[in-house]
This record gives structure tokens, C-alpha cells and sequence, in this order.
């Protein structure tokens, strides 16, 4: 974890477009501002937690009532001029493919690192 120190009115940024401003300090609480592009979800940890154990509920709930996708339709997996489809079927084996022999050391240059340059 990286630990910084602000004063009041000081900032840090994060990435690109993402401003932590200290607006205020009292006892025991720091104000804390952020300007983020929209596309950025801000949680506080205790809402993000929540939403990712409900998350979590509704897919384990989903599953064990059988309410998944019949293996005859399609997944989409992306969308775009690239898309992908899963089908639930399983392909026909193919004949195996020889496995490529495992480089021996005489094939391999240098077993060891070069040193560094002292600093």
C-alpha cells in the first residue's frame, strides 16, 4: 500500500482523470474529494462489500436452482465486427499433436543472468 501524506486543499492523482483532493481534516475525519470521469464507479468500502456479497448470493442462488443457459444456445461472449460464440457443444476429438520437445541445455544460450551495472 502506498501511503502518501496531504494537508488540507492538497491533492493526489491517480491514472489518468482521477483527482483526490483533502477538502477537510477534524478529529478523527478526513474530507475527501473526488473528481473522477463518470465511468468510474466510487464506493465507499462498505457499500462495495455489500454489493459484491449480493453479487455473489444472486450467482450462487442462480446455480443451485439450475437457472444457467441450456447447452443448445449460444454465449455471446463480445460484441463487435471481432464477436466470439460459445456453443455448448463439444468439439470431436482430434488426432493429438506431438508435444514439442522440452529445449536441452546445450540448445538453450546462457543458463545464467548477466550481472547489472552497479548503480
Amino acid at each position: 500500500m502506498l501511503v502518501l501524506t496531504r494537508r488540507s486543499g492538497e491533492s493526489i492523482v491517480i491514472g489518468n482523470g482521477i483527482k483526490l483532493t483533502v477538502v477537510n481534516i477534524n478529529a478523527g475525519r478526513v474530507k475527501i474529494g473526488i473528481d473522477a470521469p463518470r465511468s468510474v464507479r466510487i464506493d465507499r468500502e462498505e457499500v462495495h462489500d455489500r454489493i459484491v456479497n449480493e453479487r455473489a448470493a444472486d450467482v450462487l442462488e442462480a446455480v443451485t436452482r439450475g437457472n444457467t443457459e441450456p447447452a443448445d444456445q449460444a454465449t455471446i461472449v463480445s460484441t463487435g465486427p471481432d464477436t466470439g460464440v460459445i456453443s455448448g457443444e463439444v468439439p470431436a476429438a482430434s488426432a493429438p499433436t506431438p508435444a514439442a520437445s522440452a529445449p536441452t541445455s546445450e540448445s538453450r544460450p546462457g543458463r545464467c543472468r548477466s550481472t547489472r551495472k552497479p548503480r
